[in-house]
C-alpha cells in the first residue's frame, strides 16, 4: 500500500495558467506486515458429480516470502441436511479429498472439519446448483492475441452467475537435444528424454460473469483469456481445460470481492482493499476470521486444443521461450559430468559440446510424460 500526497493546484497570471505540483508518493509499510495472524484458508468447493477437494491452510504476514503452511492432520466431512456423511481423506499435507460423488439437488450441504489441535469448524449449508453444460468454448486469433472464447445458456433461467476456471497444458522442447547422459559413471547414449517435456498451470485470476440483468440466461463469445500469438505455449501445440460453475449470488458477491482485492489494488482510481466474509466459521468463537466460502455445484467441463499449424507459422526463433539466451560450449578437459547442471550434448568435429541443464533438460519446467488427454 501506499501513501498518497494529492498534487497541489493553483491559479498564477491573468490567463489562468494551471500549474500542478507533481505527486509525491512515499512507500508507507503498514503495520499489518508484522501482524500474528495465524487464520484458517479453506479453498475449494463441494462437488455435486465429481470428487471434492479442498485444501487448508493457514494465514501469513504479508512480509513472508515462503508459501503459507497447509493445515496437517484435519479431519475433513461433507455432510447435509439429512445427515449423510461423506469423509474426505488427506492426500498431501492440507490437501483433501472425498470420493467421486453423485450428490442430490434435493438436498443442502456444509463442510464441517476439526483440526490436528481439536478446534471444529463448519461452513454454511448452501444449495447444490446444477450448472449447465458449455454450449461451445473455441478460439480467435486478433490483433496477434489468440483469444479463448465461451458460451453457454440455461434453459430454465436459473443459473445467472457464473465462474470459470482454466488448466492450461503446452508441449514444448528444450533449447538442445541431448544425445548423451552421464550413467554407471561414464558418458553413454541417452536413454532418459529430456528434450520434449508437457507444461501445466492453473492460472489464479478470478473469471465469472453474472446475466441476471438480461432477459435471456445466456452468455455469448465471453472472452476467458487473452495470449499472445507467440508465446512458447503455441509453439508446438497447446490445450485448455475450461471448468464451468454455477453460483450463488453471495458466492459470486464473495469472488467479485476477492477479485477487487487482489487483482485490482495498486492504482490511485482502484478500489481500496476489504476485509473478505466468507461462509466458514469456527464453532466456538465465531467472531474469529476464517478465510473461504465453500459452495456446492455440479461442474460442466470442455477441452480445446490449438496446433501450431492452427497459427500463421512463425520461424522458431520469433516465439517467446526462456532458451532465447541459451548457447553450446566445448567441454574443457577434467569436467565433472555428474554434475546435475552439466549436459553433455553431441559428439561431433568440434569436440564434445555441453550446455546447462537448464538450457538442456525440459524436467525443470514440466514433465516428460506425456498426459493422458494428449
Amino acid at each position: 500500500m501506499r501513501r498518497f500526497l494529492a498534487s497541489v493546484l493553483r491559479w498564477s497570471a491573468p490567463g489562468g495558467l494551471l500549474l500542478a505540483l507533481a505527486a509525491c508518493v512515499d512507500p508507507y509499510m503498514p503495520p499489518v506486515l508484522d501482524a500474528n495472524a495465524n487464520y484458517l484458508v479453506v479453498d475449494g468447493f463441494l462437488n455435486g458429480n465429481g470428487r471434492t477437494r479442498i485444501s487448508l491452510t493457514r494465514t501469513t504476514n504479508t512480509a513472508a516470502t515462503s508459501a503459507p503452511p497447509p493445515e496437517r492432520g484435519a479431519r475433513l466431512t461433507l455432510v447435509d441436511d439429512a445427515g449423510t456423511r461423506y469423509p474426505l481423506t488427506e492426500t498431501s499435507p492440507g490437501r483433501y479429498r472425498s470420493d467421486s460423488l453423485l450428490l442430490s439437488p434435493a438436498r443442502q450441504y456444509q463442510l464441517r472439519l476439526t483440526t490436528s489441535a481439536g478446534v471444529a469448524y463448519a461452513s454454511d449449508l448452501v444449495p447444490l446448483k446444477i450448472t449447465p453444460a458449455i454450449d461451445q468454448c473455441r478460439w480467435r486469433l486478433a490483433n496477434n492475441q489468440v483469444q479463448l472464447l465461451l458460451s453457454t445458456h440455461d434453459a430454465t433461467q436459473a443459473s445467472r452467475y457464473y465462474r470459470w476456471g482454466f488448466v492450461e497444458t503446452w508441449e514444448f522442447q528444450s533449447a538442445f537435444e541431448s544425445e548423451l547422459e552421464y550413467r554407471g559413471g561414464r558418458l553413454d547414449y541417452r536413454i532418459t528424454p529430456i528434450y520434449t517435456c508437457w507444461r501445466t498451470e492453473r492460472p489464479s485470476a478470478i473469471r465469472q460473469a453474472s446475466t441476471a440483468q438480461l432477459s435471456q440466461d445466456a452468455i455469448t463469445d465471453l472472452q476467458l483469456l487473452s495470449l499472445g500469438s507467440r508465446t512458447e505455449r503455441f509453439k508446438i501445440r497447446y490445450s485448455a481445460l475450461v471448468s464451468q460453475y454455477t453460483e450463488t449470488p453471495a458466492e459470486f458477491a464473495y469472488y467479485e470481492l476477492l477479485r477487487k482485492n487482489t487483482e485490482a489494488v495498486g492504482g490511485v482510481n482502484d478500489p481500496l482493499p476489504t476485509q473478505l466474509s466468507g461462509n466458514v466459521h469456527r464453532l466456538d468463537n465465531p467472531a474469529e476470521p476464517v478465510l473461504g466460502f465453500v459452495s456446492a455445484h455440479t461442474v460442466q467441463q470442455q477441452r480445446l486444443f490449438i496446433n501450431r499449424q492452427d497459427l500463421p507459422l512463425l520461424n522458431n526463433l520469433a516465439y517467446d521461450t526462456p532458451y532465447r539466451d541459451c548457447t553450446l560450449s566445448k567441454a574443457v578437459a577434467g569436467l565433472d559430468f555428474s554434475r546435475p547442471d552439466i549436459v553433455a550434448i553431441r559428439q561431433d568435429t568440434a569436440g564434445l559440446l555441453v550446455s546447462s541443464a537448464a538450457c538442456a533438460d525440459c524436467r525443470l519446467r514440466g514433465t516428460n510424460v506425456k498426459p493422458s488427454f494428449w
